[in-house]
Order: structure tokens, then C-alpha cells, then sequence
């Protein structure tokens, strides 16, 4: 399949000017007035997820061929969406510690939803568009494109860190996340997996609410594995 260069360059320059003045809080005030007295005061990066959701739709209204090889839901339809909702109901029964005075289970709900829905939009122009579009790309190469777009996108050139520990923080992601797309053919695992980073990164130190919520997310999706796995086994006998 031809790569169109100019859709993915229409994509790439979409998502960095829509996620520029997000990563810059150029539009903390304006979240933080909206989100006042609500455990989502902190979290502005929230918005981020627009500008890769907005940029895949722009890009997905003129590149009317890319390819299908990642969709949503993928060939295994349920086994992928409850590996969607295992960091949910993970951190629903664990709990999440917080400093707004929430009912630790509540907020781990509360904080893995929103997250799941940042995460999937993230994920959509990242992998739904971006992947689909290079498809046919060396594998190595695309995914260290997108996990070069991706560094960038956050635009954190202010440290050391952020120079050069950050940017293999994003390969190592990249490749992973990308491989797993490829693999399993739906971005929901690839939700999963990055909201799972979120929730052990973005909600203060890791404790052992977190490392229990990781463990259990791990155990659900090996054991949803082994269902499905079952399953198919019988459906071949018959």
C-alpha cells in the first residue's frame, strides 16, 4: 500500500499545533476555572488527547484509503474490550490515595475512567490513523517515527530529563505500544497498557495501591488470554 506522505505531514503538524499551548499551559487557567473543586483541577494534560483525536479525524477526512489493519475492537471483540476496562475495575477495588477527600475505590474508578477515555484518544490518532498509515513501512522505522512524533509531541526540552532520559522513555514506549497494536490488530490493549503508565506515573509516587492495581491488571489479562485461548481451541474441535 502507497504511504501518502502529505495526510501523515497533515496529521503530525495538526497534532504538534493543536498540543503546543496544551503542553506549554498556555490553557491551565482556562481547564482549571472549568475543573474548580474536582479531582480533575491538576490534570490539564487531559486535553492533550484532543489534539491527536482532532488531527486523526482531519487527516482520516482526506486519506480515504489508509489502511484497516488496527481498528477499534479488533478480531477478538470482547476478549480486547475487557482488557479495556481491567485498569478500571483493577483500581476500583484497590483504590487510588488522593488529597481530595474521595473514597479511595471512588477516586480509583473515577481517575482509571477519565483516563481510559484520555488514553483512547491519544491512542486513536497515534495508532488507528498513524500506524495504519505507515503501514508497509519497516516495523522498526515506523515505530520509531511515531515514537519521535510522539517525544516531540510533549514538547518537555527543558531538562536533562527530558533531553535525553524522556526520549528513550518515548522509543521503549513506542515500540512497545506499536508492536502490540500490530499484533493483537486494536488499539484497546495499547489503551490499556498506556493508561496503566498514567495511572502508576500520573497520581503521585507508586505505593502499594499501585503496585496491587499493576499486579492485578497484569493477572486479568493473562487470564483473559487463557479464556480466549481456550475457547478457540474448542471452537476448532467442532
Amino acid at each position: 500500500m502507497k504511504i501518502e506522505w502529505k495526510y501523515i505531514a497533515l496529521f503530525i503538524l495538526t497534532a504538534l499545533g493543536l498540543s503546543f499551548p496544551i503542553q506549554q499551559g498556555y490553557v491551565d487557567s482556562f481547564f482549571q476555572s472549568i475543573a474548580k473543586d474536582t479531582f480533575l483541577f491538576g490534570s490539564s494534560y487531559l486535553l492533550a488527547g484532543i489534539s491527536t483525536l482532532v488531527a486523526a479525524l482531519a487527516a482520516f477526512a482526506f486519506h480515504k484509503d489508509v489502511s484497516n489493519k488496527i481498528t477499534i475492537l479488533g478480531a477478538t471483540k470482547g476478549k480486547n474490550v475487557l482488557i479495556l476496562i481491567l485498569p478500571v475495575a483493577a483500581f476500583s477495588t484497590v483504590g487510588l490515595k488522593n488529597s481530595f477527600g474521595i473514597n479511595e475505590s471512588l477516586f480509583g474508578f473515577a481517575f482509571a475512567a477519565v483516563n481510559t477515555l484520555y488514553a483512547f484518544a491519544e491512542e486513536f490518532g497515534w495508532r488507528k490513523y498513524l500506524q495504519n498509515a505507515l503501514e508497509g513501512f519497516n516495523r522498526n522505522a515506523k515505530y520509531l517515527l511515531i515514537a519521535a512524533v510522539w517525544w516531540v509531541w510533549h514538547f518537555r526540552f527543558a531538562t536533562q530529563f527530558d533531553l535525553f532520559i524522556f526520549p528513550l522513555i518515548c522509543l521503549g514506549g513506542g515500540f512497545l505500544l506499536g508492536k502490540l497494536a500490530d499484533d493483537l490488530g486494536s488499539i484497546l490493549p495499547v489503551v490499556t497498557m498506556h493508561n496503566l503508565i498514567i495511572l502508576t506515573t500520573n497520581s503521585g509516587g507508586i505505593d502499594q495501591h499501585k503496585i496491587a492495581g499493576i499486579v492485578l491488571v497484569i493477572l486479568g489479562w493473562i487470564a483473559i488470554e487463557q479464556i480466549w485461548k481456550r475457547r478457540s481451541r474448542k471452537s476448532q474441535k467442532h
